[in-house]
């Protein structure tokens, strides 16, 4: 399979790694497009599979409404995590727009930090990422090694080679679930205080951090 795996079909690749690393694999999801076609997917191949979600606190009500629907829907065991610091203690400690002021200070601690703890448990970690998403994205492979609390552990991405328009005819050729706030011109949601309605139409994240050079969060290149 490792020779092939850039050309597999989702599923496959999906089977390859959760009979390769068992039980010490998760999905990540924010509940996006892509998120909620990975997790139908997976739970295609491996019903009940593990899957963790940082809630940030300052997440759309629309965005954690998705937890619980994914949850009637689909056969997924989703584990809920977050960052050491409540809101409440990060605006003591930091003020209270600390995502104005040091964004990617903000983005370390309440997305990167918990997923790295997350991750410690873990060999393989699942993702949704597309490399049509955006520039930052273009050149993503399916398999990556990691370095993360200096132990090596491998990034899976079964839907590289998906188009937005793919994620979507699946999403309704299954009826699936999906965050309402798409129809209102978001693309890619991420925490309220820092995410807008896309300004590009053929860059999902244009939408995110808007007037800043900044694209990414920090999970897919910090770890």
């Amino acid at each position: 399979m490792n020779g092939h795996i850039e050309n597999a079909r989702s599923e496959d690749i999906l089977a390859w790694a959760f009979d390769r690393f068992e039980d010490r694999i998760a999905l990540s999801t924010a509940f996006g497009p892509s998120g909620v076609v990975l997790m139908h997917l997976a739970s295609q191949v491996k019903p009940g599979i593990r899957v963790f979600f940082v809630d940030t606190g300052f997440h759309f009500r629309e965005t954690l409404d998705m937890l619980d629907r994914i949850r009637e829907r689909l056969p997924v065991t989703i584990e809920v995590i977050k960052p050491e610091l409540t809101v409440r203690e990060q605006a003591l400690q930091y003020g209270d727009e600390l995502h104005v002021i040091n964004s990617d200070r903000c983005c370390a601690m309440r997305k990167v930090e918990p997923t790295q703890r997350m991750l410690v448990g873990l060999d393989a970690w699942v993702t949704a990422l597309r490399r049509d998403q955006g520039p930052s994205r273009a050149q993503l492979p399916v398999l990556e090694n990691r370095m993360v609390n200096n132990r090596e552990v491998a990034k899976i991405n079964p839907l590289i080679h998906w188009t937005r328009e793919e994620i979507w005819r699946h999403v309704f050729a299954h009826d699936l679930p999906y965050n309402p706030l798409h129809d209102q011109g978001y693309p890619s949601i991420g925490c309220a205080p820092c995410t807008r309605p896309a300004t590009d139409p053929n860059d999902e994240r244009s939408g995110r951090w808007i007037g800043r050079s900044k694209t990414e969060c920090g999970l897919h290149t910090m770890i």
